[in-house]
C-alpha cells in the first residue's frame, strides 16, 4: 500500500494516527467536558496516548500527574464505571520518608475522587496505616498545552497561538493561550487547603501523619470561565439524580439474566454519558474520547437504535440537525443543498480554516439516515407535528437524493470526495483503506456503496408514507413505485452470482468491487434484499472468514486486505452486527439472529463495565474466551452503546404501528441465555405498554396484562404494510 499524501493523513472520523494504546484508559464525561487519564488518575508528562482534560476539541490540561516525592504510587482499584465521575484507590511502594524512615509497602493509603461538571473537581484522601508518623510530600506535576483534538490525534500544524506564562497565587496556578482565531483559553487549577509549595508547572503538599490519622484535599481544575462554585458532595448527588431520571425516562426492561441486565444498564448510562448540548440544542455525541462532536450519521444511528427505549433522543437529533442542514454548494466543505451534516468541530483549527468541520457535510448516508429516523420515529410516536414542522428540512433532504446524491445519473447515490482535506471514504466504513476490491486495490470514486442503495430504498418507501399520512397520495404511490423498481435492479447489477453475495460496491466504471464485506448485511436491514438472496446472505456472513466467534468480521478473513486489527479490514464493530441482527429478524432468520446476538452478549461480558467498546479485533476466538481488544477503540462510543437495545428489540420482534395504536410482536424467540424479560412503560405513540415473555416447552410465550390501551398483535412474519419501514 502506498503512503498516505499529506492531505490524506487527516482521519477526521478514522482510527486516530501516531497514538499510543487507551485500551486501559479511564474517561469521564459530562456535558462538553471529558476527562481521560490513566489507572492512577495521571496524565504524565511525554504520554502520547492523548490524556487530558478536553473541551470544544480543545485539551485544557495536559500534564496531571500525582507522586509521593517523585515516587509513583501503586493502584489497587481504579474504576470510572459511574460516567461522570472515577474513583483511584493508590498505595505506596517500598519508599522511605521525608524523614528518612523505612515505609514498607502499602502502609500508606491515596484515595482520588473526583466528579467532571463544568469542571474537573477531585477530592484526596492521604491515610496512615504504619504504627509510627509519617512525613510525605505529595507532589502534583501540572501543565496546560491547549492542543487542538486533531493535534493530539496526529494533524500536523505549521502555527500555534502564544502560551502565556503561568500565573502563579499561594492556591493554585493558572494557565492560557491566546489562540490564532482570537480566542484567548485558559485553564485555572486551585487547591483547598493551600499547598506548601506551588510553581509554573506544580504543587507540593508536605504532609505528616500520626498512626491512623488521615489528610483531606480538593483540587478545582476550571476550563475557560465557569460561573459559580461547584461544590462536590452536591453537584455529585445532582449527577446521580439526572441519571436516575434518565433510567426513568427510558423503557424499563427486566430479565432473569443478571449479566445481561448489566449490559443494559450500562448501555442506556453510555447514551446519557454522551448526551450534549449547546446553543443549537442537545444530541448524541459520536464517542469518547476521539468523537467528542455532533457527527450525522452516528446520531442518527444511535437514535434509531434507541426507538424502542426513549423516542425523545430521536426528536432532538433531527431537530438540531435540520439547523444545519447544508445550504449552497461548498467544495470546501463537501457541502450540497439539503445534506446533512457529517461532523461539526468547534477547536481553533475548525476556527481558522485549516480543517472543513465547520460543519463538514462528507457523508453520503446521514441524508438518508436522516429521513429514516424520520419516518421511524413517527412509526413509534404518531407525532406527525413534529413531521409538519420539520418538512422544509425532510423535503429538502429527500431532494438531494436525485439532484447531488447520483452523481453520474446512473440510478445509484455515490459519492467522491471535494475537499482536499475531506474524507475519502463517505459510508460508514470511512477510513482511507476501507474499500477495497476483491484484488486488494482501493475502489475509485466516484462510489455507490452497497448499503447506502439499501438507505435510498428505506428512504424512499418511508418518504411514502409519510406522504401517504399527510395526504399526498399519488406521490406516495409514485414514490413506492420507485422504491420498487429500484429493489429490482438493486438485486440485478449488486449481486454476485458466483459468490451468492452482493458486491461491496459498484466503482466508478460500473464494476463490481467484489470484496465479501459485512455492508451487505445491511441490505436486510431496510428490506431491499429479495427474500432468496437475504438467506445466502445470511449463510455467507456465518461462514468460517467472516464470522469470528465474536461477530461479524467487517472484512472476510480470505480477503488480501485482511487484518484482524485493521479498522475497517477484519474487525468487528458491535453496531455493524446490531444492524445485521435487526435484517435477520425482518427476513425471519431467527436462530442467526439468537446466534449473533449471542456472539456479541458474550463479547460484552468480557469487557469492562459491560460495556461494548466502538470495535474490537476480528481474532478467531479460542479456548481463551476473550476478545481483542482494539487498541484505541472509543469507550462509550453512541452506535456501541445502542446495539444492546437494538439487537434486544430484534428478539423480542417490537414493530411500531402507533398511527393505528398498535404494537406488531413478530416471531419472538428467546435466547438460550433469557428465559423471562419484563418490557415495561414502552412508549408508543400516546399509550405505554407492558409484555412479558417466558420460555415455556422450548416455546416463547408473550403476555400483555389487561387494561393496555393499545393493540398487541402476533406475527410470524415481518409486515410490510402500514408500517414506516
Amino acid at each position: 500500500m502506498s503512503a498516505l499524501s499529506d492531505t490524506e493523513r487527516l482521519i477526521p472520523h478514522g482510527e486516530p494516527i501516531g497514538l499510543d494504546d487507551i485500551r486501559d484508559a479511564l474517561v469521564i464525561k459530562e456535558d462538553k467536558l471529558f476527562l481521560m487519564t490513566d489507572q492512577e488518575g495521571n496524565m504524565p508528562a511525554g504520554s502520547m496516548a492523548g490524556y487530558g482534560l478536553y473541551k470544544d476539541d480543545t485539551r485544557y490540561l495536559s500534564v496531571f500527574d500525582l507522586s509521593l516525592d517523585g515516587v509513583k504510587p501503586m493502584v489497587l482499584l481504579s474504576s470510572a464505571e459511574m460516567g461522570f465521575g472515577s474513583e483511584h484507590q493508590l498505595t505506596n511502594p517500598h519508599m522511605s520518608d521525608r524523614q528518612g524512615r523505612d515505609l514498607p509497602k502499602d502502609s500508606v493509603e491515596i484515595i482520588r475522587q473526583r466528579i467532571i461538571k463544568g469542571s474537573f473537581l477531585e477530592i484526596v484522601q492521604v491515610t496512615n496505616f504504619n504504627i509510627f508518623p509519617i512525613e510525605i510530600g505529595l507532589r502534583f506535576h501540572l501543565n496546560a498545552d491547549f492542543a487542538d483534538i486533531f493535534e493530539v490525534r496526529g494533524e500536523r500544524r505549521l502555527r500555534r497561538g502564544q502560551l502565556d506564562s503561568p500565573r502563579v497565587s499561594p492556591s493554585g496556578v493558572a494557565y492560557g493561550r491566546q489562540g490564532l482565531d482570537g480566542v484567548h483559553r485558559t485553564t485555572t487549577i486551585t487547591f483547598s487547603p493551600q499547598p506548601a509549595k506551588v510553581w509554573n508547572s506544580g504543587a507540593l503538599f508536605y504532609i505528616k501523619l500520626r498512626h491512623r490519622e488521615s489528610l483531606t484535599f480538593t483540587l478545582r481544575v476550571i476550563p475557560g470561565q465557569v460561573p459559580q462554585e461547584e461544590h462536590f458532595f452536591a453537584e455529585f448527588e445532582y449527577l446521580q439524580r439526572s441519571y436516575r431520571d434518565w433510567l426513568d425516562r427510558c423503557t424499563s426492561i427486566f430479565t432473569d439474566n443478571e449479566f445481561f441486565n448489566a449490559m443494559l444498564d450500562r448501555a442506556l448510562k453510555d447514551v446519557r454519558m454522551l448526551v450534549t448540548s449547546d446553543h443549537s440544542g442537545s444530541f448524541i455525541a459520536a464517542g469518547t474520547p476521539w468523537f467528542q462532536a455532533l457527527f450525522g450519521r452516528d446520531s442518527l444511528i444511535t437514535s434509531l437504535q434507541m426507538l424502542a427505549m426513549n423516542p425523545d433522543l430521536a426528536r432532538t437529533t433531527l431537530r438540531i440537525l435540520a439547523s444545519w442542514q447544508g445550504q449552497k454548494y461548498d467544495d470546501w466543505r463537501d457541502e450540497e443543498p439539503g445534506k446533512i451534516l457529517h461532523e461539526l468541530r468547534m477547536g481553533e483549527m475548525a476556527s481558522m480554516g485549516e480543517i472543513p468541520m465547520t460543519p463538514y457535510y462528507g457523508s453520503v448516508d446521514s441524508t438518508l439516515l436522516f429521513i429514516m429516523v424520520a419516518t421511524q420515529y413517527v412509526g413509534w410516536t404518531a407525532d406527525l407535528d413534529l413531521i409538519r414542522e420539520l418538512e422544509p428540512s425532510i423535503m429538502t433532504a429527500f431532494q438531494w437524493i436525485t439532484q447531488y446524491g447520483d452523481l453520474d445519473r446512473c440510478g445509484y447515490v455515490e459519492y467522491s470526495r471535494r475537499s482536499p482535506k475531506g474524507i475519502l471514504n463517505q459510508g460508514w466504513k470511512d477510513s482511507n483503506d476501507g474499500i477495497v476490491n476483491a484484488d486488494g486495490t482501493m475502489v475509485k470514486p466516484p462510489i455507490a456503496l452497497v448499503e447506502i442503495q439499501a438507505y435510498v430504498y428505506a428512504a424512499k418507501r418511508g418518504m411514502a408514507w409519510l406522504l401517504y399520512l399527510l395526504g399526498h397520495t399519488a406521490a406516495a404511490r409514485r414514490l413506492n413505485h420507485d422504491a420498487k423498481c429500484l429493489k429490482g435492479r438493486f438485486n440485478t447489477d449488486f449481486w454476485m452470482a458466483e459468490e451468492n453475495f452482493y458486491a461491496l460496491a459498484l466503482a466508478g466504471d460500473k464494476s463490481p468491487a467484489g470484496s465479501i464485506t459485512s455492508n451487505p448485511g445491511h441490505c436486510l436491514w431496510t428490506g431491499i434484499a429479495d427474500g432468496d438472496k437475504a438467506i445466502m446472505v445470511a449463510e455467507r456472513l456465518f461462514a468460517p472468514d467472516m464470522f469470528s466467534g465474536w461477530g461479524i468480521r467487517t472484512l472476510s478473513s480470505a480477503s488480501i486486505r485482511y487484518n484482524p486489527m485493521g479498522y475497517h479490514l477484519g474487525s468487528v464493530w458491535p453496531h455493524d452486527n446490531a444492524i445485521i441482527g435487526m435484517g435477520f429478524k425482518r427476513y425471519g432468520l431467527i436462530p442467526e439472529l439468537n446466534e449473533l446476538a449471542t456472539a456479541i452478549y458474550d463479547s460484552a461480558r468480557t469487557f469492562d463495565y459491560y460495556r461494548l467498546p466502538e470495535l474490537f479485533c476480528g481474532t478467531p476466538r479460542s479456548l481463551h474466551n476473550k476478545p481483542v481488544r482494539y487498541p484505541v477503540a472509543c469507550r462509550p462510543q453512541a452506535w456501541a452503546a445502542g446495539s444492546i437495545p437494538m439487537l434486544l428489540q430484534a428478539v423480542l420482534g417490537l414493530v411500531p404501528n402507533a398511527m393505528n395504536n398498535e404494537l406488531v410482536i413478530v416471531a419472538p424467540q428467546l435466547p438460550h441465555w433469557l428465559r423471562e424479560v419484563e418490557v415495561r412503560g414502552l412508549r408508543l405513540g400516546q399509550a405505554t405498554i407492558d409484555v412479558f415473555y417466558q420460555k415455556r416447552n422450548g416455546r416463547t410465550v408473550v403476555s400483555v396484562p389487561k387494561g393496555c390501551t393499545a393493540k398487541v398483535t402476533l406475527a410470524r412474519k415481518w409486515p410490510t404494510r402500514k408500517i414506516a419501514y
